[in-house]
């Protein structure tokens, strides 16, 4: 035990093996640090901040490519090419997007009506939310409310062992096809 003690105390009062304990300490945190590092690319840092844009901006229904252009501090051909380089989509289509996506949480997961869930993500009228989420789902609104209540039910009643117990939603009697099932059933 003396002996341990003796080495401690040596390699404390040594320079030079207090500076490599410490350079293997340092060296082993820096490795370790460095592994769990991510930089997020320009493009990245981009389109996260268009997206949060978007979402704070979401039940405006005066959201138009101009004023994101503006406020992303951008000419708007610039927002167009750099967005549809990096998404596939134009400023116009990926603004629907997010609105739409937005509405798919708010059906599945409130009780608001189809007016409601429409203004909160910033379409003017009803009418046009429902045209554009047919367009894009292949099922209105409303259907796809009623599809996705029985597919809740349905999965809370199997993990309760009662599965029989409703009648399964019937797609073959519906204009749906396997995009809104997926959607649906996800």
């Amino acid at each position: 035990m003396l002996h341990k003690e003796t080495k401690r105390r040596s390699a404390i009062n040594d320079p030079e093996t207090l500076q490599e304990t410490f350079k293997r300490t340092y060296e082993g945190q820096t490795r370790m640090n460095s592994e769990n590092v991510y930089i997020q690319t320009g493009d990245e840092k981009f389109l996260s901040e268009l997206v949060e844009y978007i979402k704070q901006n979401i039940s405006n229904p005066n959201l138009s490519v101009e004023t994101l252009s503006r406020d992303m501090k951008m000419s708007r051909v610039w927002l167009y090419k750099k967005l549809l380089m990096l998404s596939g989509k134009s400023p116009v289509e990926f603004i629907r997007a997010i609105r739409l996506q937005k509405a798919i949480q708010l059906l599945e997961n409130t009780q608001m009506k189809i007016s409601r869930v429409a203004s909160e993500v910033g379409f003017e009228t009803p009418q046009h939310f429902s045209k554009l989420f047919k367009n894009e789902y292949d099922i209105l609104p409303s259907a796809y409310v009623r599809f996705a209540r029985m597919a809740k039910a349905q999965k809370i009643l199997k993990a309760y062992g009662l599965a029989g117990t409703i009648k399964k939603a019937d797609f073959n009697n519906q204009s749906t096809d396997n995009k809104s099932q997926n959607l649906i059933f996800k």
